[in-house]
């Protein structure tokens, strides 16, 4: 056998190594952006809704829905989940968490406080679909999607 073709033989392989790596690496890039994919779907998936049942001002507009997710933040700040521009919401109102199959309704020491079906919300408390939350001039119903 040449050198020379030695030398081919070599630089061959060195390349079929090559290719073979970068294929290795798109496959894991591939795997790894699906599985991204998958958890922001978890991530993002809803377990109900909350559904704008009365609102003084045109903004939220009755009838309008928001998602509800496993953690929900509410207020007027622009970084909350809900963001409801209205003078009565404090920028870190309310949180709503599922912890378990229960979902639990915060008030985070907002100034104006927080109603839970027309009653002062003092403590964490259990919300269940149907209820009403009153934020500001704004009443939120709860509407839970069942088995989720």
């Amino acid at each position: 056998m040449t050198p020379e073709l030695l030398l081919f033989l070599l630089r061959l392989l060195i390349a079929l190594i090559l290719i073979g790596f970068l294929c290795m690496l798109g496959w894991f890039f591939y795997q790894d952006l699906r599985a991204t994919a998958e958890m922001i779907a978890r991530q993002e998936r809803q377990y109900g809704r909350l559904r704008v049942i009365a609102n003084s001002r045109s903004q939220p507009a009755v009838n309008t829905v928001f998602p509800l997710l496993p953690v929900t933040s509410i207020g007027r700040a622009h970084h909350n989940t809900i963001v409801l521009d209205d003078h009565y919401v404090s920028a870190e109102h309310v949180l709503i968490t599922r912890r378990g199959e229960q979902w639990w309704l915060e008030d985070l020491g907002s100034r104006n406080g927080t109603l839970l079906n027309d009653l002062p919300l003092t403590e964490t408390a259990v919300v269940t679909s149907g209820d009403i939350i009153t934020i500001g001039h704004i009443q939120l119903k709860v509407e839970l999607i069942k088995n989720g």
